[in-house]
């Protein structure tokens, strides 16, 4: 009886610790870009009519976006080289960072949170349609209706899986299990990877199908959203060499029964798959698995690519 009532008590706070996190995570969503925006504003006045300023302030951001975009760059490939999975993660997390700049419905082109799109001026003043490639990610939803309000489903979803795995992690930690593989870790390997993909997502389809909101732009990120899923994917491999390392067989045999991040059909999985083969499909170093990312990421945009030509056709 007293054990059950520690289970339960080590439960609970696990739960309670997840749950808090998780609402904060989804407050700070809707939160912090306001927040940040009254900050900036300051600094950042609208210039969005007026040619000169705006050229003025597009000479002042330039050098720190594309200081800021170098540093983001390097950060992740030095995660990989290093094997810091932390360092990858968080230049993914940071490349994303400008999305919030949509999220101020009042924000206007270089005005407040819109300053933090200067971290992707090397990819717009490249080329802006640059940002398309990657657009095949919006096909689930191309026929929805209502995909704002879709997309806010989606990040809710996201954010009660990353709270449940978090709430799992958190209850193993306390009964010092060396292995999740219980609960939600079941029927997915990287359940708080999956939550954070799927959060972000949810934003991608939020402000690519909302009315237009003046300063934003007219072609969504949707290359950099898939940049950014490759990587945690990357990241999530890259933490699996280390689980092989260090547990052996006993994480090799969870492997070969949970499905990576979604469970799916074994035939769709198959063919899913199937681009792995050319790599192959035991991953056994980092240059493997960087391949593989190249290679999925090579052939989504490939995909993208013709799919435009075939709409503008």
């Amino acid at each position: 009886m007293a054990l059950d009532r520690l289970y339960r008590r080590e439960f609970t706070l696990a739960f309670i610790l997840s749950a808090l996190l998780t609402l904060a995570l989804f407050y700070s969503t809707f939160e912090i870009p306001v927040i940040l925006d009254k900050i900036l504003v300051e600094y950042f006045p609208e210039v969005f009519f007026d040619v000169e300023a705006i050229e003025k302030v597009l000479s002042i951001l330039r050098p720190i976006g594309y200081t800021a975009f170098t540093v983001v760059v390097i950060l992740i490939i030095l995660g990989f080289i290093v094997k810091k999975i932390s360092l990858a993660f968080l230049g993914s997390i940071a490349l994303y960072i400008p999305i919030f700049s949509y999220f101020a419905f009042a924000m206007f082109f270089l005005t407040g949170l819109g300053v933090l799109r200067s971290l992707w001026l090397p990819i717009i003043e490249l080329s802006p349609s640059i940002l398309k490639l990657g657009s095949i990610v919006y096909l689930p939803f191309s026929i929805v209706p209502y995909a704002p309000t879709v997309g806010m489903v989606i990040v809710f979803i996201g954010l009660s899986i990353f709270s449940f795995s978090t709430t799992t992690w958190l209850y193993g930690r306390f009964r010092s299990y060396e292995l999740m593989d219980f609960w939600i870790y079941r029927y997915s390997r990287h359940p708080q990877y999956l939550g954070y993909i799927l959060w972000s997502y949810g934003l991608l389809v939020f402000v690519s199908y909302k009315t237009y909101v003046r300063g934003a732009f007219t072609t969504p990120p949707a290359l950099l959203w898939l940049i950014i899923t490759m990587i945690v994917i990357g990241v999530a491999l890259l933490e699996e060499l280390k689980m092989i390392k260090k547990y052996g067989e006993r994480y090799e045999e969870y492997r070969r029964r949970t499905p990576f991040m979604i469970p799916l059909p074994k035939p769709l999985t198959k063919i899913i798959t199937l681009p792995m083969k050319i790599v192959g499909e035991c991953l056994k170093n980092t240059k493997e698995i960087v391949a593989v990312i190249i290679l999925y990421t090579t052939i989504i945009i490939a995909i993208s690519y013709i799919t435009t030509l075939i709409l503008e056709i």
